[in-house]
């Protein structure tokens, strides 16, 4: 059996000079879940995606307005799909404050989510994570999912 030369079988270098990742694109991204490549404006900022178009993979097409998001008094986003892991905590603690509740590190621990999985969670899964407590929490969530819907 003969072995063939391993520089043969070599795979080029992968040339990524064209490609551009923003640190606020990114944190863009992360931070609201868009994903869609566009920044407010509804340019992607100059950045070339790994398509090489610059376009995001869709087509030419462009999210041309970004969602904004409307702060209630209590400073979190008034539409709870809208919240991430830092805005589910300041909630937690802040209704745990409010109605009484054992303020405890394992509290956030017990809910590392952001708000859209808050949504796909039932009573009992709240009950589960919370004892006592956690028929409030689903319900101050749900008036609060159910108001942001009806706007």
């Amino acid at each position: 059996m003969q072995v063939e030369s391993a520089t043969k079988w070599r795979v080029p270098p992968l040339d990524l000079s064209a490609v551009s990742v923003l640190t606020n694109e990114a944190e863009r991204r992360w931070n609201h879940g868009s994903g869609n490549g566009t920044n407010n404006n509804g340019s992607n900022g100059g950045a070339t995606n790994l398509n090489g178009r610059g376009d995001s993979g869709t087509g030419g097409h462009t999210q041309t307005s970004a969602k904004k998001i409307q702060y209630g008094a209590d400073g979190l986003p008034v539409d709870p799909r809208d919240w991430t892991r830092a805005n589910v905590w300041t909630w937690l603690i802040n209704l745990a404050q409010s109605e009484g509740l054992d303020i405890s590190p394992e509290l956030a621990q017990k809910f590392p989510m952001n708000g859209k999985a808050l949504c796909l969670m039932s009573l009992d899964m709240y009950l589960s994570r919370v004892p006592i407590g956690g028929k409030m929490l689903y319900r101050d969530f749900r008036v609060r999912l159910a108001r942001a819907m009806s706007l």
